[in-house]
């Protein structure tokens, strides 16, 4: 072991990730006068958060009487009860002061002049049952400036990009967090850190199907491998969001996203090889229930030529009324996604006249570490049955679970990383504060060792070509679809690539070592497929996210739990469930019944004459574009004159 390559510093507090969880963290941190230190393996604030659609959810922005309970209970119900309750109550309560947090370093939404209220979506998102999710004009590159502008405007705030955080350290009694290492490419050195607490923030897993996803390359499951190794539970690791409207060609196209379900307006269907239609009604539906449709008409033989279905949205098009305002409607109410699609899929899709070839495409993690409402990890124990705080030990954004359950409503992922990483941040302020003994340097020594154990001059396996078929295999085991026998071929082939894993060739040097970099990841990802897989296999049902092709779906009335994921002492992966509580019966039956009436309101009016349903369709987008109909009416009508005045 070289101690000249190690280099020793000190914080309170180490944020793990700079988007938009890590930003807020940070943040809060730095606001209670400690010092923190971000360490980020990609450029500053370049993060899932920048490159997104930039919907963010606002409780009461579309709609006054939208209560704190309304938005909470909608997250529960749609997470089939997994979620937990304190944490989606937290949830609703803090969504309107962490919007307008991120508003006072520089975020500039649309306003409603009528109300005074930052302008919503048109259409409620994904299983929203109100109007609440408020779009930006840059998409996430709005969210991303500032994040970026809240890590550098703080003194106390100190950052290392291009590094790679390896584990936290805990002290000798394995009771409390003492700090961390890293590895900090750019330099070519080992970090050892002292602090108090840990945040991480670090991201999902979706890398393990890629090309198959849409979000960062640095989402290797580093939160899940890092937390579950520091004794924390996983929570709900089957539940991976399959955002289902993707693109599956070509190539360079490759996962990207063309649409969520409310792209499909009001008249836009699903349909399968034959043109037949396997969903309705698309944009009432949530992103769960579309992935599902599809990947089900897959398993059926009856899928696309990519393995996907057809998002048909013609009829839309070429409504005599409404067919105008629709075009401007599919291109304003995600822009980037559309853009994607008429880039990939040509002209003729660019207007709608043709459906779109679409696949579902791995997008953010609903399970992760189990935390509280305040993002303090737990561990938990059997025997008990109860959980236990890790000392300075937290999680926000992806890397946390509890939240979402069994499905992630549409535009809650902004306002998730914006409550959760200040409420981690503001806690672990407290914590620090609280806790005044030194950390004694000796806790650090066993991981300078691991770490310099990781270099192998005569590996034979390069992590790279290992990283490439674990993410062939993770699509067909433990992607969008499963099954049993599936699930038990994905833990036989992850236990020989773990063999594989020891003798990979890692030369020794510290400059930019990349042999170094993929075997870090490689391990990380390896550990959370595991986790996905022993999850997958002890929820022999379909719900939500997880989707098993061989076996039925939840019953409405059967008893919810979670999955919980636990590292023995022999860093085995062993699985226990927990029971969840129950939504009361009435507050559950008013939901159904009003998501069914949506549904077959939506039904009736398909199946109205042309020219009625045209005119309740056309007043409808009027309503939703405002002053923007009124001149896509004007410049219809002079479009209409233009033929007569040619003939004077």
């Amino acid at each position: 072991m070289d101690k000249n390559k190690i280099i020793k510093l000190e914080y309170d507090v180490i944020v793990v990730g700079s988007g938009g969880s890590g930003s807020s963290a940070a943040q809060a941190a730095a606001e209670a006068g400690l010092n923190v230190i971000v360490i980020s393996k990609d450029p500053l604030a370049s993060s899932d958060t920048k490159i997104c659609e930039g919907v963010m959810t606002v409780r009461g922005a579309g709609d006054e009487n939208d209560t704190e309970e309304e938005l909470a209970n909608n997250i529960k119900l749609a997470g089939g009860d997994l979620p937990d309750k304190k944490i989606t109550e937290a949830f609703a309560k803090d969504s309107k002061v962490a919007y307008d947090r991120l508003r006072e370093h520089g975020l500039r939404p649309s306003i409603n002049k009528k109300r005074n209220t930052p302008k919503t979506l048109a259409i409620a998102m994904g299983g929203h049952n109100k109007s609440r999710s408020v779009g930006h004009k840059n998409s996430g590159l709005s969210f991303g400036h500032v994040n970026w502008d809240t890590i550098i405007k703080f003194k106390n705030i100190a950052y290392f990009e291009d590094c790679w955080f390896l584990d936290v350290v805990k002290n000798m009694s394995n009771e409390k967090i003492v700090g961390g290492i890293a590895y900090d490419a750019s330099n070519g050195k080992l970090l050892s850190i002292k602090a108090k607490a840990v945040i991480i923030a670090a991201g999902g897993l979706s890398t393990l199907f890629f090309p198959k996803t849409d979000t960062m390359r640095g989402n290797t499951g580093d939160s899940y491998a890092i937390g579950i190794r520091a004794g924390a539970a996983l929570v709900d690791m089957e539940q991976i969001q399959f955002l289902p409207f993707c693109l599956a060609s070509p190539p360079s196209y490759e996962g990207l996203l063309a649409g969520e379900p409310a792209t499909g307006s009001f008249l836009g269907v699903l349909r399968d090889k034959y043109n037949k239609v396997i969903l309705d009604s698309v944009y009432l539906r949530t992103r769960a229930e579309c992935s599902e449709a599809i990947m089900r008409a897959v398993a059926d033989g009856r899928g696309s030529p990519n393995g996907g279905a057809f998002l048909d949205m013609t009829a839309n098009k070429k409504a005599k009324r409404s067919g105008k305002f629709f075009m401007e409607y599919l291109k304003s109410a995600l822009p980037s996604a559309y853009d994607n699609a008429r880039q990939a899929l040509g002209k003729e899709a660019g207007k709608a006249e043709v459906p779109w070839e679409v696949r579902p495409s791995a997008h953010y993690m609903m399970g992760g570490i189990k935390v509280d409402e305040f993002g303090r990890a737990l561990s938990y124990n059997k025997v008990s049955n109860k959980t236990k705080k890790i000392k300075g030990f937290y999680a926000a954004g992806q890397a946390m679970g509890g939240l979402f359950g069994s499905n992630r409503l549409g535009s809650t992922s902004l306002t998730e990383v914006a409550v959760f990483g200040y409420r981690a941040g503001k806690d672990a302020a407290e914590y620090v504060k609280q806790n005044k003994k030194k950390i004694d340097d000796t806790h650090f020594d066993i991981h300078h060792k691991k770490f310099f154990q990781l270099f192998n001059s005569n590996g034979k396996f390069k992590a790279y070509n290992l990283k490439i078929d674990l993410q062939r295999k993770s699509w067909k085991y433990i992607g969008a679809a499963r099954k049993k026998k599936d699930l038990l071929a994905m833990q036989s082939y992850l236990d020989g690539l773990d063999e594989k894993v020891k003798d990979v060739l890692v030369k020794p040097n510290l400059s930019w070592n990349q042999q170094l970099i993929e075997k870090l990841e490689l391990q990380n990802m390896i550990l959370s497929a595991k986790a996905v897989t022993l999850a997958s296999l002890n929820r022999d049902f379909s719900l939500g996210g997880h989707v098993r092709l061989d076996e039925k779906r939840k019953r409405i009335f059967s008893k919810p739990f979670s999955t919980l994921i636990l590292m023995d002492s022999s860093s085995k992966l062993k699985l226990e469930k927990i029971q969840r509580e129950r939504t009361n019966f009435i507050t559950f039956i008013k939901y159904k019944i009003n998501e069914l009436y949506r549904l077959y309101n939506a039904k009736f009016i398909r199946i109205l004459p042309d020219f009625v349903k045209d005119r309740i369709i056309e007043n409808k987008y009027k309503k939703i574009l405002g002053s923007k109909a009124e001149s896509i009416e004007i410049q219809a009508g002079s479009l209409e004159a233009a033929p007569a005045e040619i003939n004077k």
